[in-house]
This record gives structure tokens, sequence and C-alpha cells, in this order.
């Protein structure tokens, strides 16, 4: 457990497949605009973190928010991004973010081992469970759906548009 001193809500933002996969070739391995407008509504104006390899991923920092990018490599440097060395530093940093802000909540955006990292300290996944089996090579930790108050927030439809059918859910940890 990280030792933190706000009460400034922990979130995971992540879109997975029935059989964990998050991702493939350093990319999603799906096509869902709705999920995309889903991750921009919760993580707008809050600071969010993810890994390097997400950074570079997605390729640039995102508008509108903090961007924390957590790298071991200490030249590491990007524009509209603040860099930690680690879990830790990033919530930290983060913090300090929301509360210059005035938000609650801080979202953590991936990869694998930044989500493994987090899962036991927050308090509230916003879990796009995608109606498929995915072939991929990166997978989010195993979790229980029994310590977590489930509600739908929406659901997409296979079309010519999201290329699965998908349900937007908002996890709450239970007490």
């Amino acid at each position: 457990m990280i030792d933190r001193q706000t009460n400034i809500r922990l979130a995971i933002v992540v879109a997975m497949a029935r059989n964990y996969v998050i991702g493939k070739d350093d990319g999603l391995p799906w096509q869902l605009p709705d999920d995309l407008k889903w991750f921009r509504q919760v993580t707008m104006g809050k600071p969010i973190i993810m890994g390097r390899v997400t950074f570079d991923s997605i390729g640039k920092a995102l508008p509108g928010r903090d961007n924390i990018v957590i790298s071991r490599n200490n030249d590491f440097q990007e524009g509209n991004v603040t860099v930690a060395g680690d879990m830790e530093d990033a919530i930290a940093i983060a913090e300090a973010f929301a509360i210059a802000r005035d938000v609650n909540e801080i979202a953590i955006i991936g990869g694998a081992q930044i989500y493994a990292e987090a899962l036991p300290n927050v308090s509230r996944l916003y879990l796009t469970e995608i109606d498929a089996d995915i072939e991929g090579d990166t997978f989010f930790p195993t979790f229980s759906m029994d310590e977590w108050d489930r509600s739908v927030a929406q659901e997409i439809t296979s079309d010519d548009r999201n290329q699965y059918a998908a349900r937007m859910l908002t996890l709450d940890r239970k007490a």
C-alpha cells in the first residue's frame, strides 16, 4: 500500500477483453471509438498517470489533463509531461495537480505493470468490458469482481464504427 496524505480517489481507466487482454504490439487490438469518447469523458480535467510505453503508444501528452509518466530512464523528457521515477512519486505529483485543479480523482491509464502496481490502492475502476476474447500480448492483472460494486454507465453494440460490443462500467471497491 502506498501511504497517501489526501482523500483524492485513485481510479484505473482500462478497456479489457474477456480474457483480460488490454494490448497487442504496444497498441490497442480493437477499434472502439465510443470507448475512446468514454475514456476522454472520465479523464478530462484530471491528472493522469501512465507508464512510458503507454505514453509512447499514445504519442503525445493528452490535452486537458496533467500527464504524469513513470519512467526509470532519468533522461526521459517530453513537452507537457511530468516525469516520475516510481508510482509513489507519480501519485504525490498527481495529488498536487488534483488539489490545484480542485478535482477529487486521479486516473491511472496503463499499462499492465502500472495497473498491477496501482490496483491494490485504487477505489474505483472505469472498466470497458469488451464482449470478446481477443488475441494480445498485454494483460490486465486478475482481480475478483466480488470486491467491487458495479454499475453500467453505457453499452455499445458492434457496428460499422465499433468493432466489438462492450459495456462501460464503473466499479467501486466495497468497504
